[in-house]
């Protein structure tokens, strides 16, 4: 595949997860139906209004706290009506009265403490009672007739929790009863001190629109006087001249305390004060806005967008920092809008978007690549630019398909490419210096030769011809020997090494005859068993012991010996041979390195490919070759293959 196919590779990947993600975050945004997103989201909220710059409380609104003080001071609850009727008297400047309590049953005991409210309601002149709605059975349960005459206005005090209990939002006007659209507690406060016609236009939008409450804080955050020191006197009448003034319960006791978004160690917040929350807003129409359905999505779906972008050009440890800056923006951007704007985008499908972007993304940016990669690879090893691994690790590796068995195979691909460079750099090494030398002396010679320009005889010119042909024969074959053990699929069988390296031997007598030498072979004490190429094994022990042959001085005793060594059988080879000083050791196994007596480098006979050629067939064995010498006295060639005791 070339490269532009697989940038469009990348390309289209990126574009289909882009895409889903996209697609993904949509569903969750417009559908809303994963309770864990909706919770998350509460929470989110909950948390950036806790931590938002707050609103400061109106002047004109103070709490009158039916507390545990009062209730000690005035007496068990209920009150009779007539020390309602007193409180309202000490309220007669304000602006408006909300009184949260109930007052829709009668009480026969005590027939004229109604009358005697109704009377005081009505000289205040601004007082608003509350109706209880009730959403299963669809009606309104009001105050007693006598009361809501008398009272300026009757607005809705029931609570708009959400699914875990925590009232966020309001519903300023509901339709769902048979009597109308009732108007909440909170607009008909402002209508009773004058303010109707200010908040209605803003307001008054549609029915059954939720609002979303701008908390001022915690509890006690609004002004607030106990309802036992107003009525006795304790606070002057002159506090509460031109505020809306809310009467309700704070007493443990009474139950009249409901989860906010500021609920936590200070406990819940008291009915009252959240309808004071409910009043400021609607004063100040300072609700938490949330964008409509169209806009919302689209602003959710600009952050997964701004993620897929990223992670498109940016690298993966720059891509996962951007995807942490991403969220960290989502939640500080939210912050600012509620801070600052009273504005509110739910966050929670922009999170789970921006979240599965980066392992969604690496997870097929990485399929592709390792896609190509093999590829790339099949392609070479079908070309026979690189070697096949061995059958059990080709098997091995198509069973595993993780990244880590694909990253090593890439490694390994790796190391062959390295491997098949510097065979190329050998090669032309090879070509332009060893191969080319011999021919060269041949062309001199033959020129020579014609022109009559030597005074060596015919004989001897076709001698040295020869000569130099032999050499570069033994060039080609120790090269070729040497490239095929690097490449070929070898064709391990268990052998029994005494056998194979006895053959080894004797094939050798002429060779050591001929050096007027002796090949001596030790044996194992048992069944040398090992999984080998035989081939190559015979052919890199053989190419050991013509070496210990030639470097010997002619009547030398040759030693080949077969040994168990830890989990290895070891092949030694002894020569008598010049030996091998320590600093030449390190080129030994160097192609076309020669080495005569005690100078790297010299000029011997041999295409210096032996050596490496046994140390190719050793590590593709998983063995090893060494060598022990001592200048004088010969050297020893140990060559190691992994032992196979199991029996056959």
């Amino acid at each position: 595949m070339p490269e532009s196919k697989l940038r469009r590779a990348i390309a289209i990947e990126w574009l289909g997860v882009s895409a889903a993600l996209l697609l993904l975050t949509f569903g969750l945004s417009y559908f809303n139906v994963v309770p864990f997103l909706s919770r998350l989201d509460q929470a989110l909220y909950d948390f950036t209004l806790r931590a938002a710059v707050k609103e400061a409380a109106r002047d004109d609104i103070v709490l009158v706290a039916i507390d545990d003080n009062s209730l000690a001071e005035i007496g068990y609850w209920p009150w009779q009506r007539s020390v309602h009727a007193r409180l309202l008297s000490r309220l007669a400047q304000a602006k408006a009265v909300g009184m949260d309590i109930l007052f829709n049953d009668e009480n026969p005991a005590y027939p004229d403490a109604d009358a005697a409210l109704a009377q005081a309601m009505a000289a205040q002149g601004h007082v608003v009672l509350p109706m209880l709605f009730d959403a299963r059975r669809h009606i309104a349960e009001g105050p007693l007739p006598i009361l809501a005459r008398s009272a300026y206005g009757v607005g809705r005090i029931d609570a708009n929790p959400d699914n875990d209990g925590v009232i966020r939002s309001v519903v300023l006007r509901s339709s769902l009863s048979s009597a109308g659209v009732l108007p909440h507690f909170a607009l008909a406060m402002m209508q009773a001190g004058g303010a109707g016609a200010k908040v209605l236009p803003a307001q008054n939008e549609s029915a059954d629109k939720p609002f979303f409450i701008s908390y001022i804080g915690g509890p006690q955050s609004f002004p607030m006087y106990t309802y036992a020191a107003v009525l006795n006197g304790r606070v002057p009448e002159s506090a509460f001249k031109g505020k809306y003034v809310l009467v309700g319960a704070w007493a443990s006791g009474l139950n009249d305390a409901l989860p906010t978004p500021f609920s936590g160690p200070d406990g819940n917040m008291a009915g009252v004060e959240i309808l004071a929350n409910v009043l400021q807003n609607a004063l100040n129409d300072s609700w938490i806005r949330v964008p409509g359905k169209g806009l919302g999505i689209m602003l959710t779906l600009i952050p997964v967008l701004l993620a897929c972008a990223a992670l498109r050009w940016l690298s993966p440890r720059h891509s996962i920092a951007a995807v942490v800056a991403i969220l960290a923006v989502i939640v500080i951007l939210n912050w600012l809008l509620i801070s600052f704007w009273g504005a509110w985008i739910p966050p929670a499908a922009s999170i789970v978007g921006v979240v599965l972007a980066y392992p969604v993304w690496n997870w097929r940016s990485q399929e592709a690549a390792l896609r190509y990669i093999d590829r790339e690879l099949e392609v070479l090893h079908q070309d026979r630019l690189l070697r096949l691994p061995d059958a059990d690790v080709q098997r091995r590796t198509a069973m595993d398909q993780s990244l880590s068995a694909r990253v090593i195979k890439l490694h390994r691909s790796v190391v062959l490419l390295r491997q098949a460079v510097r065979q190329r750099e050998e090669v032309l090494r090879f070509i332009s210096h060893d191969m080319r030398s011999p021919q060269n002396s041949i062309l001199a010679l033959t020129e020579m030769l014609r022109r009559g320009q030597t005074e060596l005889s015919q004989d001897e010119v076709l001698a040295r011809i020869e000569r130099y042909a032999y050499g570069t024969l033994g060039l080609v074959d120790g090269f070729v020997h040497l490239a095929r053990a690097e490449i070929m699929q070898m064709n391990c069988l268990r052998m029994d090494l005494d056998d194979l390296v006895a053959s080894v031997c004797d094939e050798r007598w002429p060779l050591a005859r001929k050096h007027k030498s002796e090949v001596q072979f030790h044996a194992a004490a048992t069944y040398a068993y090992a999984n080998v190429d035989g081939g190559l094994v015979s052919r890199a022990i053989g190419n050991l012991l013509d070496n210990a042959i030639q470097y010997s001085p002619q009547g030398s005793i040759i030693r080949c010996e077969v040994a168990r060594q830890g989990r290895f059988w070891r092949i030694a080879v002894h020569d008598r041979g010049p030996g091998i000083e320590p600093e030449q050791r390190e080129a030994l196994f160097a192609p076309f390195i020669r080495l005569n007596g005690r100078n790297p480098g010299a000029h011997a006979s041999g295409s210096g490919l032996g050596l490496p050629f046994v140390q190719t067939v050793m590590l593709r064995h998983d063995g090893s070759i060494e060598c022990e010498s001592v200048p004088g006295q010969g050297s020893i060639f140990i060559a190691l293959l992994p032992a196979s005791d199991t029996a056959a």
